[in-house]
C-alpha cells in the first residue's frame, strides 16, 4: 500500500454543509451549533478515535489522526497511513454491527471528492471506496446499517445530498437534497435549513437537520417513498427553543439522538431513545453556559451518551448518560488538552480520555470508583510541519 503523510487543514469546530431555504420569508435564521468532528465509535473488533494533532492555531500544521484500540487490548495505534490520501479536511467515521469499519476523507484544498477506506480485521487490511462529493463537516455525515447499507450526507451546489449505498462503497444513488426536503410539506413544518446527521434504520433512511420553527424536532424518515417527519416531541420546557440534530445512532434496542436546543435564555444538550411503544424517552436538559462550546459528543458504553464542552477559559466538562431513564452525570474534571474519550462496549467501568499536544497523543485512563485520571499510554505521532498542498 502507497502510504502517504497525512496533512490536515480544518476548522477544528467546523459547522455543516451549507444553508438550504428556510421554510418562508421572514423566517429567521438559526446559526447551527458548532460540532467538530473528534469522536470515538465502537466497531466490532475495537475502538476507533480521530482527533486533531499539530499546532491547532494553524490550520496548515493542524493534523488529523485515526486511532485504534482493539477489543482486550488497553494500548492504542496511529492507523491515519491507512487512508494513503492527503486527508486535510479531515475524518468522519462510521461502524455496525457485523460490518466493516469505514473512514471517509473530507475534501479539502485539490482533493475535491471524499476516499473512503474500510477495514473487517482491525486495520491489518484496507479496500478503498469513493464518495462523488465532498462529505459534509458533521460527525454523523457517514453511517453504516447491520444490513449493509451505507448512508452520506455530501455538499452539493449550494446546499447537501443525501447519498445511499447498498454495497460496494463506490455506487451511490441519490436519496434526496436539502432543498427537496426543505421544500417539502415536512420540511415547511420543520423550517429546515441544514442536513446535520444521517442513519439507516430498519434499512430505512433518517435524516436529521437543523430548524428553524420554535420546539419542532428536524427528524426525518422516508417512508412509502416520501419523507416524513418524526413526531418526537420536546417536553414544555424546551417547546420554545431551535433544535438541531446533532447525532444519530442505532442501538440494539433501536435509534438515539443528541439534541442541540438554543434558546434566547441559553441552550443545552438533549438525549433522546426510541421506545417499544414506538415513542421517545427524553433526557433531563444538560444546560451550557453562554460561551461553552462542544468539543466532542458521542456513544458510551450501552446506549449511552457523551457530551465534552469546553468553557471559554479552557475548562474542559464530561458528562455522560447511560440510556433511557437516566440523568447526566459529570465525571472528574479532565486532564488538559483532551480532544475526546473513549469508552468500553458494554461497560463505563474505564473510560480513555484521548489527550493531544502537539506531536504526542496521551491517554489518561479513569477506572471506576476513582476520581483520578491515571497517565497511561503516550503515543508519538509523526507530523511533517509544512507539509500541506
Amino acid at each position: 500500500m502507497v502510504v502517504v503523510l497525512c496533512a490536515l487543514v480544518v476548522i477544528t469546530f467546523g459547522w455543516g454543509g451549507p444553508i438550504g431555504p428556510p421554510a418562508s420569508a421572514g423566517t429567521p435564521l438559526v446559526a447551527p451549533i458548532t460540532t467538530p468532528l473528534a469522536t470515538s465509535l465502537q466497531s466490532s473488533s475495537g475502538t476507533w478515535a480521530t482527533l486533531p494533532m499539530g499546532h491547532l492555531n494553524e490550520p496548515l500544521n493542524t493534523f488529523w489522526q485515526l486511532f485504534y484500540r482493539p477489543t482486550g487490548v488497553t494500548t492504542w495505534s496511529d492507523k491515519v497511513e491507512a487512508t494513503a490520501t492527503a486527508t486535510n479536511g479531515g475524518l468522519v467515521l462510521a461502524a455496525a454491527a457485523g460490518q466493516p469499519f469505514i473512514a471517509a476523507v473530507r475534501p479539502t484544498n485539490l482533493l475535491h471528492f471524499s476516499p473512503i477506506i474500510h477495514t473487517s480485521d482491525g486495520g491489518r487490511a484496507w479496500a478503498n471506496g469513493l464518495l462523488p462529493g465532498g462529505l459534509s463537516a458533521r460527525p454523523d455525515a457517514l453511517s453504516s446499517a447491520p444490513t449493509g447499507q451505507t448512508l452520506a450526507i455530501v455538499d452539493r451546489g449550494p446546499g447537501t445530498a443525501v447519498l445511499a449505498s447498498d454495497g460496494s462503497l463506490s455506487t451511490w444513488r441519490t436519496l434526496t437534497t436539502s432543498a427537496q426536503l426543505a421544500s417539502g410539506t415536512a420540511g415547511k413544518t420543520c423550517g429546515l435549513q441544514v442536513l446535520t446527521a444521517v442513519v439507516s434504520w430498519t434499512n430505512s433512511p433518517v435524516v436529521g437537520a437543523n430548524c428553524t420553527r420554535p420546539g419542532v424536532v428536524g427528524m426525518f424518515q422516508r417512508r412509502a417513498k416520501t419523507w416524513q417527519l418524526d413526531p418526537l416531541t420536546l417536553p414544555g420546557s424546551l417547546a420554545e427553543g431551535r433544535v438541531e440534530v446533532l447525532s444519530l445512532g442505532q442501538t440494539p434496542y433501536g435509534l438515539d439522538a443528541l439534541l442541540g436546543i438554543t434558546e434566547a435564555t441559553g441552550s443545552a444538550v438533549v438525549a433522546a431513545w426510541t421506545t417499544s411503544q414506538g415513542g421517545w424517552s427524553i433526557s433531563p436538559p444538560l444546560a451550557l453556559a453562554a460561551h461553552d462550546h462542544i468539543v466532542s459528543y458521542g456513544s458510551a458504553s450501552g446506549v449511552g451518551l457523551f457530551s465534552l464542552t469546553a468553557s471559554s477559559s479552557g475548562a474542559e466538562r464530561l458528562a455522560v448518560i447511560d440510556g433511557p431513564g437516566a440523568t447526566w452525570h459529570t465525571l472528574p474534571a479532565l486532564p488538559p488538552d483532551t480532544a475526546t474519550v473513549a469508552f468500553g462496549p458494554t461497560s463505563a467501568s474505564v473510560i480513555d480520555a484521548l489527550a493531544a499536544h502537539d506531536t504526542t497523543m496521551t491517554v489518561w485512563t479513569l477506572a471506576s470508583a476513582s476520581s483520578d485520571w491515571l497517565k497511561g499510554q503516550v503515543l508519538p505521532v509523526k507530523i511533517e510541519y509544512g507539509s500541506s498542498s
